[in-house]
């Protein structure tokens, strides 16, 4: 069986002091060649997500790295994720992960605050001469990565606190402070 890795990068980032840092968005597209040219069939797709949730998510194992591994096995000393929800919104599975206080944690934190990071499905399986990905797939795990597959797929970060307040906005207000001091000071001049 080949190891089958798939990639995306839409999805944003919540911060709570009593929940953590989470990543959240598209983390799997169905019935769509994805930047691999692999189709998932929705119903195949359905089936592993529901297949991770019952076995990892909801026994809070869902471990993913940064970075994919070459191999089935989760690689504990790259840790950066657990995945803590998935659910269905069209053919997208959107996601939820905390990204964890290990090393590879506090690096992927300052990756997702300061550029982009992608999310990326790693599972076995095969694909057919039409490259569709065949009923022998299983998902093992989502990944962060530097380059998804899943183009549709980019990091929006938001804080959480008693609201969520996107990181987007956090930089506009402090440009728009900046902005204001500048033009103080040359007022005053």
């Amino acid at each position: 069986m080949k190891l089958i890795l798939e990639q995306s990068f839409d999805y944003s980032i919540n911060e709570d002091v009593e929940k953590g840092f989470y990543i959240e968005g598209i983390f799997s597209t169905a019935n769509v060649f994805n930047g691999n040219n692999r189709l998932y069939k929705k119903e195949i797709l359905e089936r592993e997500i529901d297949s991770l949730i019952e076995s990892k998510v909801k026994n809070k194992s869902a471990f993913g790295e940064l970075g994919h591994s070459m191999n089935t096995d989760i690689n504990l000393d790259r840790v950066s994720i657990i995945t803590t929800e998935l659910k269905w919104d069209g053919d997208n599975v959107i996601g939820k992960a905390k990204v964890l206080d290990t090393p590879m944690g506090k690096i992927a934190k300052v990756l997702v605050k300061e550029g982009k990071l992608g999310i990326s499905s790693r599972g076995t399986g095969t694909v057919d001469e039409d490259n569709y990905v065949n009923d022998d797939f299983k998902l093992i795990t989502y990944d962060l990565v530097g380059d998804p597959s899943n183009q549709g797929s980019w990091v929006n970060g938001i804080y959480e606190m008693n609201q969520s307040i996107k990181i987007e906005d956090v930089k506009k207000e402090y440009h728009r402070k900046i902005w204001q001091v500048l033009t103080d000071i040359e007022k005053s001049l």
